[in-house]
């Protein structure tokens, strides 16, 4: 038996002709996608508004100006000088007798020195403790001299003079007394005298001490003297004075009850207690308040009044 040969056609003509039947993109690409522009509308401007300005003349008035008299200036009057101040006093009246007078009378005081009080403190000297050695002061007294000051200054005399005294008192006390004695001198109180208790007054009958009955008598003013409470020396008690802490001013007007009932030195001026010379007249006057604003009490308010005393 006898066989027909088989020929070969060539395969990429054939897929030319597919693909170009299908005529489209192989991939399915989208159309592209068109985009209209947008007009802007137009717009109506209005015509400006024309405003007139109509200006009128102003008039001004001519101001008319009074003319004005002046006062003639009043005539100054020059104002008087000032008055000079007064000068301190040299002197006052001496103060008339009273009915009783102290009994004891020495020298005169000594001048004063220095303008106003003129108050000193200063260690006790030589001079001073020297007469005071084996009288108002002794071996066994509660204060020795370390501890002493002695006050210099100046006061108005009942003489009406000014004069200078001094007066030995504790340390502690120097500063007050100096002030309590320099507000009597402005007050212009009366002193008698200020003598220290030394030699002159000689030595206490009665107990240790210089003659404190003496001084009274002389109406002295003074503070230190070791020695017992007067009046009472039986009890040995030392007065504040054997401490130099007690002061006793014008003795004669101003005096001392013991508890036994004795007045030292006078009585005379026992019941006339008003405002009158070198009187301390009551707590409330310038005079105790001179000792009583320093921190010192005054005798005068005790049940047995003691009117010349002020002590700490």
């Amino acid at each position: 038996m006898s066989s027909r040969p088989v020929y070969a056609v060539p395969l990429v003509p054939l897929v030319c002709l597919a693909l170009a039947a299908c005529g489209g993109d192989p991939g399915g690409s989208a159309a592209p996608t068109s985009v209209s522009a947008t007009t802007p509308s137009s717009t109506t401007t209005a015509p400006p508004t024309t405003t007139s300005t109509t200006t009128s003349p102003t008039t001004t008035k001519p101001t008319t100006t009074s003319a004005t008299t002046q006062a003639p200036p009043k005539p100054t009057r020059s104002t008087p000088a000032a008055r000079p101040s007064p000068r301190p006093a040299t002197a006052l009246s001496p103060v008339p007798r009273a009915g009783a007078e102290p009994t004891v009378r020495f020298p005169k005081n000594e001048p004063a020195v220095g303008s106003g009080a003129n108050a000193s403190i200063a260690r006790v000297p030589d001079s001073v403790w020297n007469r005071m050695v084996g009288v108002s002061w002794t071996s066994g007294c509660p204060v020795g001299r370390s501890q002493l000051r002695y006050v210099r200054v100046n006061f108005w005399g009942f003489d009406g003079k000014r004069s200078r005294g001094s007066i030995v008192v504790n340390a502690s006390i120097a500063d007050e007394t100096a002030a309590a004695f320099t507000r009597l001198y402005s007050l212009q109180f009366r002193i008698r005298q200020m003598k220290p208790m030394d030699s002159t007054w000689g030595k206490n009958p009665k107990g240790p001490g210089a003659n404190d009955y003496a001084a009274m008598e002389a109406d002295n003013t003074s503070a230190f003297n070791c020695r017992y409470v007067g009046g009472e020396e039986a009890s040995k008690v030392y007065s504040k004075h054997a401490y130099g802490t007690a002061i006793d001013v014008n003795d004669f007007e101003n005096p001392y009850v013991a508890d036994n009932g004795t007045v030292y030195p006078d009585r005379y001026f026992l019941t006339r207690r008003g405002p009158a010379p070198g009187v301390f007249s009551s707590s409330g006057s310038a005079a105790v308040r001179a000792f009583t604003s320093q921190g010192l009490r005054w005798g005068g308010l005790w049940s047995n009044p003691d009117y010349q005393h002020f002590d700490r």
